[in-house]
């Protein structure tokens, strides 16, 4: 799959009206052994970063991975309500940066591919 820097319309309806859902965010140690962990989530529109917060962020090793490699990737993935199988995904690798005043690990939108995103929003 090939990513794009730019949000189509149901990806900024994604991220303006999220669902209740977890990301999980994927970093590399030092090794290049891989590292994932969920996480709350939010996306700041003027820096086009999906902001991902949790208990004292920038003491974890997600948070060293990053400062060390200053990338990350980021799925935040569910399924839509209603029967059958209907998965639904927002993927976006890119940048990532610690906030140390805020706690956050900050991922710019670099590479960004979704599916089955149209009608998958929250309450807002």
């Amino acid at each position: 799959m090939t990513g794009r820097s730019t949000l189509n319309a149901a990806e900024r309806s994604f991220v303006a009206h999220p669902p209740r859902s977890l990301a999980r965010i994927a970093t590399v140690d030092q090794a290049g052994m891989p590292h994932v962990v969920p996480g709350g989530w939010s996306y700041d529109e003027a820096s086009h970063e999906l902001v991902l917060g949790g208990r004292d962020v920038p003491a974890t090793r997600r948070a060293e991975h990053v400062r060390r490699s200053g990338v990350a990737a980021i799925v935040i993935d569910g399924l839509a309500p209603g029967r059958g199988w209907a998965p639904w995904a927002f993927v976006v690798r890119g940048r990532a940066r610690i906030d140390d005043e805020e706690g956050t690990i900050k991922v710019a939108c670099d590479r960004v591919t979704s599916w089955g995103l149209e009608g998958v929003v929250g309450d807002g």
